[in-house]
Formats: C-alpha cells, sequence, structure tokens
C-alpha cells in the first residue's frame, strides 16, 4: 500500500493547450459563454430595475420584489461571470 502511494505522489501535471486539436473553438466557446452569460446579466439588471421603479411608484410592492430579485440577480450573475476564470485559476493553483 505504501508503494502504490509512493508511485501515485509522483504526479506531475501542467495544463496547456499546445497541440489540442480544437483548442482555439473551445476557447472561443467559453468566451462566447461569458459574453453571454454577461449579457444575460446585463439585461436581467436593466429589466428589474426597471419593474423595481415602475412596480414600487405605482403601489405594486409584490412586483417592487420581483423586480429587486431580479437586478440583484443580474448584479450576481455579472460578478460570478467575470470571477469565474479567476476564482478556477486561484482554486488550480492552490491545490497543485
Amino acid at each position: 500500500m505504501i508503494r502504490l502511494i509512493g508511485v501515485l505522489a509522483q504526479v506531475d501535471v501542467d495544463p496547456n493547450s499546445d497541440g489540442m486539436p480544437g483548442a482555439d473553438l473551445i476557447q472561443k466557446l467559453l468566451n462566447w459563454s461569458q459574453m453571454l452569460a454577461l449579457w444575460g446579466s446585463l439585461g436581467a439588471l436593466l429589466i428589474g430595475a426597471a419593474m423595481y421603479g415602475l412596480a414600487r411608484e405605482g403601489g405594486s410592492y409584490g412586483g417592487a420584489s420581483r423586480g429587486k430579485a431580479l437586478a440583484m440577480g443580474g448584479v450576481v450573475g455579472a460578478i460570478l461571470a467575470g470571477v469565474a476564470p479567476t476564482a478556477v485559476n486561484m482554486l488550480f493553483e492552490a491545490a497543485s
């Protein structure tokens, strides 16, 4: 058992996409997905803010609450879309 652990402990990984078929396509798809997430977050933020303002002024506090939740969802979505690549890289570096 100890010999097996010694063999497994010597694994080294250096992730890179050199020579990987389709690496450019995968990177482009990831870039597009992040852009779609940011566009969706912006849309949610703007629509939620409009719903909140109009519903609040119209006296519909239930609609204002939904608008506020939608706007906050857009904010959180934008934060997560922006932080995701950095978080993945930081977690990988911390684990290696």
